[in-house]
């Protein structure tokens, strides 16, 4: 099953999908499985932490333009085990 990693940016007090921020390059991308896409969000996470200039967040998730509050959710549900 593919996943996607996807992220959201603060952009002007709006959460705004990477895939509307210029410049291009914050699309979604596919992994083969939620293991390999985790491991990348960590690498990503990590990669921006202190240098980028505006807040991000950044799932895994099965549904590469599904809102930013379906995929909050979906975060809190993994962690619960569920």
């Amino acid at each position: 099953m593919k996943y996607w990693l996807v992220v959201y940016i603060l952009l002007n007090g709006v959460w705004t999908p990477g895939a509307e921020v210029k410049p291009a390059g914050w699309s979604p991308r596919a992994y083969p499985s939620l293991a390999v896409c985790e491991k990348r969000r960590r690498f990503a996470e990590k990669a921006v932490k202190g240098v980028a200039k505006a807040p991000s967040k950044w799932f895994c998730t099965r549904t590469p333009d599904a809102p930013l509050s379906v995929l909050e959710a979906e975060k809190k549900a993994r962690a619960k085990g569920r």
